[in-house]
């Protein structure tokens, strides 16, 4: 149902909600299996992730940082979404020839920009690559799916008490947005 709802949340845009009943049956459903804290990502989930895997990696990015884009572990400068260390960031960077850890990328909506004109300065931000959805994510996926054959998620081994049984992460997200609701 993971899936379903990521597929479903990143088919629309904010702008563009559409007010019928199965919209509403959605996103209600949607509501009670994946924390509201991750549906801003749903679209890079949805994009960099095979169907097979969104369960996993929708719940490995909220144990591992409560889907907080800005997530760092000053000990072990753990980072983003999914909490990359920069020696693994670099070695998925060299592998695919994509920016390294620390590297500042300029971003406009969210996604990288290469073009050296705009007409509008709406839009943009400068940051730090790991810290970005779209990257963070991109790489949890080309190393789980890829360089590890689809099958392995061994680099959030240290948070599989969270992700790896549904029933327990659904009892630990649910029980956190319901105290945040109540504060």
């Amino acid at each position: 149902m993971i899936a379903e709802c990521i597929i479903f949340l990143a088919t629309f845009s904010s702008l563009e909600v559409p007010n019928d009943e199965y919209f509403i049956d959605q996103y209600f459903n949607c509501r009670e299996e994946v924390p509201m804290k991750m549906w801003k990502h749903a679209d890079y989930y949805y994009e960099f992730f095979e169907e097979e895997n969104l369960d996993n990696a929708i719940r490995i990015g909220w144990c591992e940082s409560r889907g907080k884009t800005t997530a760092h572990r000053t000990d072990n400068k753990d980072s983003g979404v999914m909490q990359f260390v920069p020696w693994t960031w670099n070695w998925v960077a060299e592998e695919y020839d994509l920016p390294r850890w620390d590297t500042w990328v300029v971003l406009r909506y969210g996604r990288p920009y290469t073009s050296t004109t705009s007409k509008s300065d709406i839009g943009f931000t400068f940051t730090k690559v790991q810290f970005t959805q779209y990257y963070n994510i991109m790489f949890a996926s080309l190393l789980a799916e890829d360089i590890y054959g689809k099958t392995q998620w061994k680099d959030w081994s240290s948070s599989q008490f969270c992700w790896g049984n549904e029933d327990v992460w659904k009892r630990k997200w649910g029980y956190e947005e319901k105290n945040n609701r109540s504060k």
